[in-house]
This record gives structure tokens, sequence and C-alpha cells, in this order.
């Protein structure tokens, strides 16, 4: 059994994949599997995954229709067998020490989730810009810690993103955390959950990450698709408060959260019609009581 296992949905990335892949076959931490989704490309995708599933035994690779990225990590989820779980998305990379830097952090604090910096790459330019956003240090007391020890800012020290973490899969098991089959927004409901559900949780200060940016056909350059997709992943993640009795502890990290993202989603919407029906949905329907959420039945 493989130490680690890194998940990568990939779909029509044919530019971009070769990087990905050489980045994390070049890792200082060797022992892995490489669990390689093919979410239904119709370019060169499937040649690429299959030149290098050739080269190395370590790369495995399954089709699947298109179903979106949530489905295609679920996909990972259920082929996985290592101790512990990392996903990429197929247009980004890892430096070369991320594997061994987050698992030695991982492991030497008994934590079941470490989270590392990042930084964004945009494709357009080329050039690439400090993330000192995606992880908030402002709000920690310390480089380890329990979620309860920062229930005042659990949704704002980090992101909704799944690749710049590192996950006990034995978390993720006893948990029963999946992705949502939606067109976007699917990592706010499972990374959100998961950081709940961790015991401890520890930091890596460094940049191990690099995430491409202003890629045309991106998941985050089609939020307009499906525009409902950040209020049912919200509802998902409110429910699993309720279902553990979280949501007191949390209710004013997530509700903050919940406002500012939704008002991030709605106002870079770039069709303005779609725009002005999201603003009155978001004052009339997407701020309901918290009455409305009960927990459900043992």
């Amino acid at each position: 059994m493989p130490t680690i296992s890194v998940i990568i949905p990939i779909h029509n990335i044919e530019a971009h994949l070769r990087q990905c892949l050489d980045s994390v076959l070049a890792q200082t931490w060797q022992d892995m599997e490489v669990i390689c989704i093919d979410d239904g490309s119709t370019d060169a995708t499937p040649t690429i995954l299959a030149e290098y599933a050739q080269a190395d035994a370590r790369i495995r690779v399954f089709s699947q229709e298109n179903s979106g990225p949530g489905v295609a990590r679920n996909r990972g989820l259920d082929q996985a067998s290592g101790a512990y779980v990392i996903f990429l998305d197929s247009d980004d990379w890892f430096e070369p020490n991320l594997l061994e830097r987050m698992l030695h952090t991982l492991q030497a604090n008994q934590a079941d989730l470490v989270i590392c910096r990042c930084v964004e790459f945009d494709t357009h330019t080329g050039k690439e810009y400090p993330s000192e956003w995606t992880l908030k240090t402002k709000y920690l007391h310390g480089d380890c810690f329990a979620p309860t020890e920062v229930a005042n800012y659990l949704f704002q020290f980090t992101y909704g993103m799944p690749w710049d973490k590192l996950y006990s899969r034995k978390l993720l098991l006893e948990s029963g955390i999946r992705f949502p089959a939606l067109g976007n927004s699917e990592d706010l409901a499972f990374v959100f959950p998961s950081i709940l559900a961790a015991k401890r949780i520890c930091i890596c200060r460094e940049v191990l990450v690099h995430h491409r940016i202003n890629r045309s056909g991106s998941v985050s350059n089609s939020r307009v698709r499906q525009p409902e997709a950040p209020f049912i992943a919200f509802q998902i993640v409110r429910q699993y408060l309720y279902d553990h009795g979280l949501y007191s502890l949390y209710e004013q990290s997530f509700m903050n959260w919940a406002m500012e993202f939704f008002t991030w989603h709605i106002s870079s919407m770039d069709d303005k019609e779609i725009q002005r029906k999201y603003q009155h949905k978001l004052q009339t329907d997407w701020a309901p009581a918290p009455s409305t959420y009960t927990a459900k039945p043992k």
C-alpha cells in the first residue's frame, strides 16, 4: 500500500497536463499512487495519460463520462489505498517537496489534516502572484490546533480548495464526507466538513502549490452555468453543522463566510441579467432563518 494517494480529476487539459503530472512524479517523496480520473476528455488527454501510465506503474487511469470534478474526485477516493490523500487540479502543479513536507508535518503532530500555502499563476500574463489570502495565519494562535480553537474564524482562515490540503484517509472514511455532483462550488461542501471533522489541523507556511488562474474553460470561469451551486453547497455545510451539533459554535464564522462568498459569486458574474436575478435571490432566499434547518433524525 502506498503512503499517499494523489487524486487528479482531468478534463480536456492537454496543454497543461504534462506539467501537472511531471510535478507529481518529481516529488522527493516517491511512495505514492497517482489516480487519474479522465472525466470524458475529447482532446489528446487520454493519449497523454496512456503514455504516462505505461511509463510509470504508480499512475492508474480511470475513464468515465463527463460528470464534473466532484464525481471524478469521489471515484478517485473509491480507488485510493494510501494512508493519506491529496487532490490536485490537472492545470496546477506541486513544488517538488510538497508531499514530503506535508506528510512530515502531519505525522510529526499526529494531525488529521495539513494545509499549505499556494501562489496563483496567471495563464495570460505568465506571472505569479502572492496569495496570502488563501491561508490567513493572523487568525491562528499556532501552527497546530483543534477546529474548536479557531471557532470564530474557522471559515475565514482558509478557503474551500481541496488541492492545498493533505488528508488522513481514515478521517475521510470514518466521516463519510464526499463531494456533491455540482458544476462548481462542490469543493466547499467537502473541504469545510473535513476541517470540522478533523481532531487536529496543522499548517505549512511554505508555498507548495502553484494554482493556475485565467484559463479558458476552467470551472471557476463557468459558474454562471450553474449559479445555484454555491447555495446548494452552503446548505450541505450548514446541514453538516446541524447534524453534528456544531451550528451554534460556528454560526458567526459560517454566516460571515457565506454572505461574503455569495456576494462575490454574484458580483463577479459577467451576465448582468443573471446577476440581477441572483442579487434578488440572495436577499429573499439565500439567507433563510436558522430555524428552517434542523438536524436529521439519528
